[in-house]
């Protein structure tokens, strides 16, 4: 027999012994990722035919829900939903889930060959999720792929250390999953528009799940962020999230989310009521130089962010934005407060259906 003939052989009765897995994919009007999503599943290193993939189009206007049906073994749910969340996408798919483990992704990252094979093995005994590497299809695209980059490898690792391998407080939405542990946990919330993610995480970890994390690559994500407005806008949905969840669980023990809400909320105020301050004591200079002090303090950890591979420039880059970004986060925040004094929450917009597309024409 054949050297090749033999190893196909080998790897097809190792492919027995493999538990089949539900691939979720979320997204909404992403008809330039969809393809390449779909594509890296079908072409894992796994048995397809323990493989079942899920596309939940959230309500695209454009041509993904098309591109998706041309793969004639992926399954299509039209969520047609004139405000979708990810929650909402999420809970669909996992709905329909016939196996007991779903590998989340959303539709502009491409799943890498290895990682179901490399993190099946640690989805055992009371680990309920397991997350691996993210990397930016382009992160010397410009400052705001360099700084996404440097975040998705800042929230997998501790103080400045790139991977930690380990527990972790919270999983994003690519990641390795129990479906019994998600749904016992009561699933994503639906409602909200940003944080679904962080709060399942709590939940399943209130449970006395164990979330882990891994070194492994798992996916390639493309962040398609070309402006500042589109860079105050995720933080400003994340400050949001971070009042709503923070603010959700502040009688508990843990009190989760309620240490970066402070954060958010000290950061964009201390300076400028200090400012404000010497202004009115005639001590403006002082008060400035200290405002500006409390500002940057995120530069005492440069040295930690500059470790190689990434260097000095980008560790520049990310203390800078962890010094401003809390100033769009805290707009975030007065949203939300909005919303529990007016009862109108942050919605997203999705499906418009031809009749009001032909109205507002």
């Amino acid at each position: 027999m054949h050297l090749n003939d033999t190893h196909k052989q080998t790897q097809a009765a190792a492919g027995k012994d493999l538990p089949a897995i539900s691939v979720v994919i979320i997204g909404i009007n992403v008809e330039q990722y969809i393809g390449d999503c779909i594509s890296s599943v079908l072409h894992a290193d796994y048995p397809q035919e323990n493989l079942e993939i899920i596309y939940v189009d959230g309500g695209s206007n454009d041509r993904s829900i098309e591109i998706a049906k041309k793969f004639r073994s992926i399954r299509t749910i039209e969520l047609m939903d004139p405000h979708p969340t990810p929650g909402k996408g999420r809970n669909a798919g996992i709905a329909q889930a016939s196996h007991a483990i779903v590998q989340f992704l959303d539709a502009d990252t491409v799943l890498h060959p290895g990682w179901l094979r490399t993190a099946l093995p640690y989805l055992d005994g009371a680990v309920a999720a397991v997350a691996g590497r993210i990397q930016e299809k382009y992160p010397g695209k410009n400052i705001y792929h360099t700084i996404g980059n440097m975040e998705w490898g800042i929230s997998a690792g501790k103080q400045g250390h790139l991977f930690t391998e380990g527990p972790s407080r919270t999983f994003g939405g690519i990641v390795l999953a129990r479906k019994d542990a998600i749904l016992s946990a009561g699933g994503y919330d639906e409602s909200l528009v940003a944080g679904e993610d962080p709060d399942l995480s709590y939940r399943v970890r209130r449970q006395g799940q164990t979330i882990y994390r891994i070194t492994a690559d798992m996916v390639v994500h493309d962040l398609n962020m070309n402006s500042f407005r589109h860079y105050c806008r995720r933080a400003y949905r994340s400050g949001h999230a971070y009042a709503e969840i923070g603010l959700r669980y502040r009688k508990e023990k843990e009190k989760f989310f309620l240490r970066q809400l402070l954060r958010i909320c000290l950061g964009a105020t201390v300076p400028f009521a200090l400012i404000c301050s010497g202004v009115l004591l005639k001590r403006s200079c002082f008060a400035v130089l200290i405002a500006a002090a409390l500002a940057c303090r995120p530069f005492r950890k440069i040295n930690d962010f500059a470790a190689p591979p990434l260097g000095i420039r980008v560790a520049f880059l990310y203390c800078a934005h962890l010094s401003f970004v809390v100033y769009p986060q805290f707009f975030g925040v007065l949203r939300y407060l909005a919303t529990c004094i007016t009862g109108r929450a942050l919605q997203n917009k999705g499906f418009v259906p031809f009749a009001k597309k032909d109205k507002k024409a």
